[in-house]
């Protein structure tokens, strides 16, 4: 329903002036963050979002920059801390996952341009250790689509599933598996043919810890994004602090990293207000992933994804996400509350 709606929007948001929009909106500052930008064939995600090209980026690029005014988070910092008014349209860009094309592809252009940006990684994957769950998905979607299966692998995956209570049809149930049965995806790789290990080496998709070094002695700010990137409402409070607190602690002690940003991973949906109480003291600012939204919380901000299905552009989600918190804050549907 949500999504019919805003496709709906849409194509009223086209017509409309952004200036018109904010003025209603009375929102001067728009959060978009992104994962990755290629011109490749990014297989590791090709399943997961669309993948801007670098041209796509650059009209995203030009049409923030023609009606925002770029901000880093220290801008954040202080309009958190003084609660003051915003006075012009600002934009804070952001990208989650650590991969490798924020050094290779993004921060190049972002440095000409001279766009402040946090990237948000997750600690567990520098330098390529390991790989995020869904990724790892994706990977095995792409094999199984690229390739037929023979008559004893398709049963051996069916097999596995079935010992999990699940139903395998097409290589899309893959993914139905969510962090609380991921192993079944390292199970499944030597059945289709992969090896995780064998394309974290060839491909690199995360980044190096020598690259984040360099990412941080040109001006960009890093943040955590969880260790492993779990689905936070899913994992007892516990578990969600220990990942929060480990991932900063580990950024820190390795680079030195002074600012204490954090983005959820997934979504903070029904992440409870006892939450941040625990890690006030390790957290300045935390982001979720609501889209233009105000939170019950003043230092946790809400950001809008920039990889969205059927979008072509940053014009059409911008405004788009502007006229839904209009209408959102009509039913009084534009606050985060949290429980207890």
């Amino acid at each position: 329903m949500k999504v019919l709606l805003k496709k709906t929007l849409s194509k009223s948001a086209k017509i409309l002036g952004l200036d018109l929009l904010t003025g209603l909106a009375n929102q001067r500052l728009f959060l978009p963050f992104y994962h990755t930008v290629s011109d490749d064939d990014l297989v590791h995600v090709k399943y997961l979002y669309p993948v801007p090209t670098i041209k796509r980026f650059k009209t995203d690029l030009d049409f923030l920059l023609k009606n925002f005014k770029p901000v880093s988070y220290t801008f954040l910092h202080d309009y958190v801390k003084n609660k003051n008014a915003i006075a012009e349209n600002c934009f804070f860009l952001s990208f989650d996952d650590g991969l490798r094309e924020f050094y290779d592809v993004v921060a190049p252009i972002l440095v000409h341009q001279g766009i402040p940006a946090t990237c948000f990684i997750n600690t567990a994957f520098i330098d390529n250790r390991d790989m995020f769950f869904r990724m790892k998905a994706s990977i095995l979607i792409d094999t199984i689509t690229r390739k037929e299966l023979s008559a004893g692998q398709k049963k051996a995956v069916t097999g596995i599933f079935n010992q999990h209570n699940l139903t395998y049809n097409s290589a899309s149930d893959l993914l139905r598996i969510t962090d609380q049965n991921k192993e079944i995806l390292d199970t499944l790789a030597p059945v289709v043919g992969v090896c995780f290990a064998e394309y974290l080496a060839t491909h690199q998709p995360y980044l190096t810890t020598n690259q984040i070094h360099e990412l941080i002695q040109q001006g960009f700010s890093i943040g955590g994004h969880s260790v492993s990137h779990p689905y936070y409402p899913m994992l007892p409070e516990e578990a969600q602090v220990k990942q929060t607190v480990d991932c900063l602690s580990y950024l820190a002690d390795n680079f030195n990293i002074q600012e204490r940003l954090f983005s959820f991973p997934h979504t903070d949906f029904n992440v409870k207000k006892t939450f941040f109480d625990k890690i006030r003291d390790h957290v300045d600012l935390s982001f979720g992933t609501a889209g233009l939204k105000l939170d019950l919380l003043e230092t946790n901000l809400q950001r809008t994804p920039m990889e969205v299905p059927g979008y072509s552009s940053a014009e059409e989600i911008v405004k788009t996400e502007y006229l839904y918190f209009i209408l959102k804050r009509v039913v009084g549907k534009h606050k985060i509350h949290r429980s207890w």
